[in-house]
């Protein structure tokens, strides 16, 4: 993702004519309509009524043209798909309505008293100065509408200064009044451009930040579950889900520091496949993996208590971690699992003990001492399995 230090040319040229159009489309009509109102007061005494009406009438319609073709191009949004379309179509509006107000200044200086020509001259400046305020977000709109009210207006008084004793004196006004605000508007311009530039940084620093954070986020979800998954990689046994002996010893670990504190028992049973190496040799690989994977359901099903780990210790070997748990229920455990085993009759012709699968254990209880390590627990465990398989296996062997 590439940060834009300054907005583009075509992007910066559709902004103003969106802040355009949506600052002036109200203001446009409402300064004009309010200049029309005012033309009728001034004038009804001594121009035709019926044509001083046709002319406000005509003018609105003029303007509400202006105003909805500016709100179609705003819900259209042709100002995005064409906009030089709409840019000329803005500056023909704003040059009708200039050249409108210039001709019927033209057209009542020699029909209404001076008095009455100077106010009205009054409400054209007025109103243009009005303007600057909301159309100078396209320079040029501004402009036009100056060369097509003021402009001529200015000159009119200048060919006809005899005509009247302060036409020359208006002419010049208005040409200097018309390069005040050709000056003023460009530089108003400026900082209305300046001002769009800058809100679209803002903005596109903003969003592009927000895409980041997401992005990030996004990321660091993703890393969690990676590592989520790895430390399952590192912990789960791939072949019957359950706990390595990575696990198992940090589980150890933490349960003897536990028992330790609180001054409880901690119980481990480790236990072992009779004559496994026989059944491979016999049934196959393939068919030992499943006895494994069915001992380790039925080792899960035979630890109910909360906090109880089983895991495969390596090879043959599982182990199961009994928090709690005393000598006497720790053999209870031991006594449902050698049930349970015998009950799945797993065929195992090469085995001395009824043909099936039966497994050997070793049961251990300790309330551990502050040199106790997992270690030492897992030995005396594993010395209570050597007793069981040289006692003529699938028994249970307390140490």
């Amino acid at each position: 993702m590439i940060y834009q230090r300054h907005i583009p040319g075509d992007e910066l040229f559709v902004a103003q004519l969106e802040a355009l159009m949506q600052n002036g489309r109200v203001a446009t009509m409402s300064v004009h309509l309010v200049g029309v109102v005012a033309t009728v007061i001034l004038f009804w005494q001594y121009l035709p009524l019926p044509v001083t009406l046709l002319w406000a009438a005509g003018f609105s319609i003029v303007l509400l043209l202006r105003s909805l073709q500016m709100s179609n191009a705003l819900v259209e949004r042709t100002y995005q798909s064409h906009p030089r379309r709409v840019y000329w179509q803005l500056l023909i509006g704003t040059a009708v309505t200039g050249m409108i107000w210039s001709a019927v200044y033209i057209y009542v200086a020699s029909k209404v008293p001076i008095t009455m020509q100077y106010m009205f001259l009054l409400v054209i400046v007025m109103i243009t100065a009005f303007s600057m305020g909301y159309s100078v977000f396209i320079r040029e709109y501004f402009i036009v509408y100056i060369f097509a009210s003021l402009w001529p207006m200015a000159w009119w008084s200048l060919v006809h200064y005899w005509d009247q004793s302060y036409n020359l004196l208006i002419g010049l006004l208005l040409l200097a009044f018309c390069a005040v605000l050709v000056s003023v508007s460009d530089r108003v311009y400026q900082s209305f451009r300046n001002m769009i530039s800058l809100n679209w940084e803002r903005e596109t620093m903003a969003q592009e930040l927000g895409d980041l954070t997401t992005s990030l986020r996004d990321r660091n979800r993703q890393l969690r579950d990676a590592r989520r998954q790895l430390t399952d990689l590192a912990n789960i046994d791939e072949l019957t889900g359950l706990g390595n002996r990575r696990l198992v010893n940090n589980v150890l670990r933490e349960e003897i520091n536990r028992a330790r504190r609180g001054n409880s028992s901690l119980a481990v049973i480790l236990l072992d496949v009779d004559y496994f190496k026989d059944y491979n040799d016999n049934y196959g690989h393939p068919a030992g993996d499943l006895v494994l994977k069915r001992l380790a359901d039925l080792m899960e099903s035979a630890t109910a208590r909360a906090g109880e780990v089983v895991g495969r210790y390596g090879g043959e070997e599982f182990i199961l971690v009994l928090p709690g748990a005393s000598i006497q229920s720790a053999l209870r455990t031991a006594e449902r699992l050698k049930e349970l085993v015998v009950a799945a009759g797993i065929p195992h012709e090469k085995s001395d003990i009824g043909g099936i699968i039966t497994v050997s254990q070793g049961v251990v209880s300790v309330i551990p001492d502050a040199d106790l390590a997992p270690a030492d627990l897992i030995k005396r465990a594993d010395k209570a399995l050597y007793q069981s398989k040289h006692s003529g296996r699938n028994t249970i062997t307390v140490n």
